[in-house]
């Protein structure tokens, strides 16, 4: 009994020890903590306000070590968590050299950075060197880069709608200089049998490290419908010839296929087409005229010429 009474005193004397040794160590290191020291210590730099249309080549500095006066709490503060300055490069100037900012100008923007009671006592002498080129714009056209995959006789009525169907670039001319059209990525619906609208990305090939696209997102819609087909028998008109000859074709009419709505299909005419043989533009064939549908109704969505030349004989009057 008395062996655990003495065990029991010395487990508590040894407490109390520790706690006054942990509490004399605390006080210590707020005492120590409270004083004013000097000491060097890193700043993130944080670069704001960029000219207007120009663009930062190379990465300037990213931190800056500098000599301050505090009292050891917002050392500790700084030590664990680097604080963030900003350069305003507003106060930018341009010299022999190019762009640069004075060790002190960025000393003057950081001191009105730094909280109370913290001295600036010394920045690096070096100065911040920027390299700065001129931005660019330009305005290129979209493009879908293959045509919609349709069920069997399904087809687009007019063209491919775009939304935009251009879009503006901004960067360096090493950049864009060789752009003069982007491509979306391919549409990815097949059997296509009603109007159809789809966001498309532009593709990422024409992406660069320091141009920025005004879209990257395109709409693309088109208006869909069955179409029927219909051969038209047109005649064969000869232009360009001489007065001194006068030219007969074989055959002397020629199939147009065409596509189109069923209702305008009907109404077509040999006479709502003009088909033509430029005399003066002969076909690489001995003896032929390449043909050319200079005219067709606007109700006809699609046409394919049955022949693509014609043979001649030519007399003179």
């Amino acid at each position: 009994m008395i062996k655990k009474i003495q065990s029991g005193i010395k487990h508590r004397k040894a407490r109390v020890f520790f706690a006054f040794l942990l509490f004399s160590i605390t006080a210590w290191f707020i005492t120590r903590l409270s004083e004013t020291y000097s000491h060097t210590v890193d700043f993130a730099l944080n670069y704001t306000h960029k000219p207007e249309g120009m663009l930062m080549v190379d990465t300037p500095p990213g931190d800056l070590g500098v000599r301050i006066r505090a009292i050891g709490f917002q050392l500790l503060r700084y030590q664990l968590s680097p604080k963030k300055i900003k350069i305003d490069l507003r106060e930018v100037r341009q010299g022999n050299k190019g762009f640069f900012i004075s060790p002190q100008t960025y000393r003057n923007q950081i001191e009105q950075q730094l909280s109370q009671g913290i001295t600036l006592l010394q920045v690096p002498s070096d100065t911040i060197f920027l390299n700065f080129q001129k931005m660019k714009s330009k305005t290129v056209p979209v493009r879908v880069p293959e045509g919609p995959d349709f069920a069997q006789n399904y087809m687009l009525e007019g063209g491919l709608i775009l939304e935009p169907e251009q879009v503006h670039l901004l960067g360096p001319p090493s950049e864009i200089d060789s752009i003069d059209v982007v491509f979306t990525e391919p549409l990815s619906i097949s059997g296509i049998k009603e109007d159809f609208k789809q966001e498309l990305l532009i593709d990422s090939r024409y992406r660069r490290p320091n141009t920025e696209f005004s879209q990257d997102r395109i709409q693309v819609s088109g208006r869909v419908f069955r179409f029927s087909e219909a051969v038209i028998e047109v005649p064969v008109e000869v232009i360009n010839l001489p007065d001194s000859l006068v030219v007969q074709t074989f055959p002397n009419m020629v199939g147009v296929l065409c596509k189109g709505r069923i209702e305008g299909l009907k109404s077509l005419d040999p006479n709502d087409f003009r088909l033509v043989a430029d005399y003066n533009a002969p076909s690489s064939e001995t003896g032929r005229l390449m043909l050319n549908l200079a005219t067709k109704p606007e109700g006809v969505h699609e046409t394919q010429l049955l022949e693509t030349s014609v043979e001649y004989i030519t007399k003179r009057e």
